[in-house]
């Protein structure tokens, strides 16, 4: 399922590109994802091309109860590695969930972001992927609840975004 969320700021393109670079975003993010128990920056390397980081997620989730056979807690994380080109003003996103390997191949989720200067010192964002779950008795369902998730997710970076941004 393919996806896309655009988010304007009233902030220029480089106070925006300082939050995303930040140290300090995944910690000020946790608190306004309320499906997220914890958010661990496991690597943050600012070279000179850019930003390479990887972020440790654990939901905090309800299991339904017909599935907690087959889903576990631990199931419900994953690691998001971003690398982020500064000429370009974009990165490339991934997600590995954090189950057996040979489970790995029922999941996938990667995409880009990228940020725009407009007129008048303000940037857009976009944000696009692709997320494909390949089970098929719950594919489609499954699929609109992890988009949305992402979603979230995304609005919520994007408020932590105005806030860091407002710092600098």
């Amino acid at each position: 399922m393919q996806f896309e969320v655009v988010h304007e700021f009233d902030i220029p393109l480089d106070a925006i590109e300082l939050a995303v670079l930040s140290p300090d975003l995944a910690e000020k993010l946790l608190h306004r994802i309320p499906n997220v128990e914890s958010i661990t920056q496991k690597s943050h390397e600012l070279g000179e091309g850019g930003l390479h980081r990887v972020w440790s997620f654990q939901a905090n989730v309800k299991i339904p109860r017909f599935a907690r056979p087959y889903v576990t807690k631990e199931m419900c994380a994953w690691d998001e590695e971003t690398s982020y080109d500064l000429k370009a003003h974009s990165s490339t996103w991934s997600v590995t969930p954090k189950i057996k390997p040979e489970w790995q191949k029922y999941f996938s989720a990667s995409g880009k972001y990228e940020l725009f200067a407009l007129d008048s010192g303000r940037t857009k964002r976009v944000l696009s992927g692709d997320v494909n779950l390949n089970v098929k008795l719950v594919k489609a369902v499954a699929e609109k609840l992890i988009v949305s998730e992402l979603k979230k997710t995304f609005d919520a970076e994007a408020e932590t975004l105005r806030e860091l941004a407002q710092l600098t």
